[in-house]
């Protein structure tokens, strides 16, 4: 070690010098200084994939292999599940014959039961007659046509009187039209319709006998439809 003001040569550990007095800082030993690697080196090195060991990086692709062998589908809908036809499994009765209407529809209307209770009752059974008419048409065909039938008792004492009997004609008309889709829907073997109501309820009233038919033609007509919706729903 030299000082730094004359240049004297002085000990390692001397703080001063001898020669001229000035103070000497004491050196510190360098410490050696670690090779660095290249920053390139280091990103490479981080950028390799790393793989599994030999042993389990074989054993996945052998898994793999036999998951996927079979041909796509049958690995989740196995045989055992569907051995049976779709539907089945569930529905093993033909149709019409597993369920039935909670509610039971009438089928015993007749032409001499509504002139007999009719006269018994001062005409009261008529009006109770045609309200369970308009019900079960709409019990039977409002969930296919939408359609709903205005409620016999509101028609024949409200709506007819104020219509001066042509709102009764309306109802009439749109009631026997509706029972004959019906029939026609569910292929019943028989004819009515809105026609038969003007032809023998209207035209055929000057002989008194045509009312008299058309309500044998309604109560038969409303009788199949019912019959085959207890059967069937």
């Amino acid at each position: 070690m030299f000082c730094p003001n004359c240049g004297s040569k002085l000990n390692d550990n001397s703080k001063f010098c001898e020669n001229c007095g000035a103070q000497v800082q004491a050196q510190q030993p360098q410490q050696p200084q670690q090779p660095q690697q290249p920053q390139q080196q280091q990103y490479q090195q981080s950028q390799q994939p790393q793989y599994p060991p030999q042993q389990p990086r074989q054993q996945y692709q052998q898994q793999y292999q036999q998951q996927y062998q079979q041909p796509y589908g049958q690995q989740q809908y196995q045989q055992q599940q569907y051995q049976q036809p779709y539907g089945q499994q569930q529905y093993q009765q033909p149709y019409g014959q597993q369920q039935y209407p909670a509610y039971r529809l009438k089928t015993d209307r007749s032409l001499l039961k509504f002139i007999l209770l009719s006269i018994i009752t001062l005409g009261i059974y008529s009006f109770v007659a045609f309200t369970n008419i308009s019900n079960s048409i709409n019990t039977v065909a409002t969930r296919y046509d939408g359609k709903k039938t205005m409620h016999a008792c509101l028609m024949f004492f409200l709506v007819g009187p104020f219509t001066l009997g042509i709102g009764a004609l309306v109802w009439f008309h749109k009631l026997s039209e509706r029972i004959g889709n019906e029939l026609m829907r569910r292929r019943l073997p028989y004819s009515f319709g809105a026609s038969d109501f003007w032809i023998f309820s209207v035209l055929l009233a000057i002989i008194f006998v045509g009312p008299f038919i058309y309500i044998h033609k309604l109560c038969k007509a409303m009788n199949l439809v019912c019959e085959d919706y207890n059967a069937k729903g």
